[in-house]
């Protein structure tokens, strides 16, 4: 599901928040990251200040979602900015193999890639609004859109919830068909990759 909203600091970044006042958070220097399945703790409270309850999802999916690889090889993609001086996570994109049937279901305790996967999955990417205007989603779509192209994958999608779908036809997504996510309406849309595409 992607929102790309953040409904403000809390959990993590409260704990943070004297230090973001101190130095002045328009000061910070941020880098691009990889995640993996140790920075799960940070990445589901960031999924909490996104999402109301329903939508979120276990540090065990996530886990799950961040280690399995396809038949290929082909690994999940997961990176996301951090300050370099304090470690405050700040946005992120996650991205896993999935099939073009159907997108994949939320809260599945049993979570697994199907036997044959043939798009690339954007499960989420999202930054906290008060780091916005640094051109810090741009980057993780262009970032995330070389890694695809790089692993082979020639399609990606996701589901647009919170009425977040057109920010995703700006990046180029169009959309399939409407879906039922965590009993709110959204569409499931995707993109073709071509090369040089971005």
């Amino acid at each position: 599901m992607t929102s790309a909203v953040f409904d403000g600091l809390s959990g993590s970044f409260r704990s943070s928040a004297s230090i973001i006042a101190s130095t002045g958070f328009l000061f910070m220097s941020f880098a691009l990251v990889n995640l993996a399945p140790v920075d799960v703790e940070q990445i589901v409270e960031v999924q909490a200040l996104v999402y109301p309850a329903e939508f979120c999802e276990s540090d065990d999916v996530f886990r799950k979602k961040l280690a399995l690889s396809d038949a290929y090889g082909r690994a999940p993609i997961a990176f996301g900015h951090r300050d370099q001086e304090f470690g405050l996570l700040v946005s992120y994109a996650i991205a896993h193999p999935w099939h073009d049937a159907a997108p994949p279901p939320l809260h599945a305790a049993d979570w697994e890639l199907p036997a044959v996967c043939n798009v690339l999955h954007v499960h989420d990417i999202a930054v906290a609004p008060t780091f916005r205007g640094q051109k810090l989603a741009s980057d993780l779509m262009n970032r995330l859109s070389e890694e695809a192209q790089q692993a082979g994958w020639q399609k990606l999608t996701l589901v647009a919830v919170r009425d977040s779908w057109p920010l995703w036809e700006r990046f180029g997504f169009r959309t399939i068909s409407s879906h039922q996510y965590a009993n709110e309406p959204g569409f499931w849309m995707s993109r073709e990759l071509s090369p040089g595409s971005r």
